[in-house]
């Protein structure tokens, strides 16, 4: 229960760092399309003003203008993809961060729970020890009174031999008797 209470607390910055991370990845990801398109659009205008620079009388003039103006363009579209970068890279880092103190969290609690599981699984083998105790006990005293059964059934079947046999006697003793009797 307490277990599942500091993980419950943990996860309710978790969901609210996730929120503020999303929504930073977002406005990382909108300014990087920006100065993208912001380089994109840069190097078309610097192409059409190089070759509008052409018909120019000075042309080296209207080319240099040209360009420093397309360097602004392209210092300016950098410095957002350097600053979408950056909030990428902290938003990555806090991550990390958030992601080892959620685990370093969950092993100091399976730490905590660590006697309590160990005393269960020494609980749940010994049960096991003495379930299978009552098995192996049960069988033996199974395998025993069936050797009694078979003994007794063998003693049985010994005496019924036994009066046979003696049945046989009897009948050929009195048979022989008859037949000395008989016999003149």
């Amino acid at each position: 229960m307490v277990a599942g209470l500091i993980l419950g607390l943990l996860a309710l910055p978790a969901m609210a760092d996730e929120a503020d991370w999303e929504a930073r990845l977002k406005r990382a990801a909108d300014m990087q399309a920006a100065a993208d398109a912001k380089q994109k659009t840069a190097e078309a205008a610097f192409a059409e003003q190089n070759i509008a620079c052409q018909e120019k009388f000075l042309v080296n003039a209207c080319v240099d203008k040209a360009r420093q103006a397309h360097f602004a363009e392209t210092r300016e579209s950098r410095r957002m993809q350097i600053e979408a970068n950056t909030i990428e890279r902290e938003v990555k880092r806090e991550q990390a961060q958030a992601r080892e103190a959620r685990l370093a969290a969950e092993a100091a609690q399976r730490a905590r729970e660590y006697p309590e599981r160990e005393k269960s699984l020494a609980e749940e083998r010994a049960v096991a020890d003495q379930q299978r105790q009552q098995k192996i006990d049960a069988k033996a005293a199974k395998a025993e009174a069936g050797a009694r059964r078979k003994a007794a059934k063998a003693e049985e079947h010994q005496r019924k031999v036994a009066e046979h046999e003696a049945r046989v006697a009897e009948r050929k003793a009195r048979a022989e008797a008859r037949a000395a009797r008989d016999k003149p």
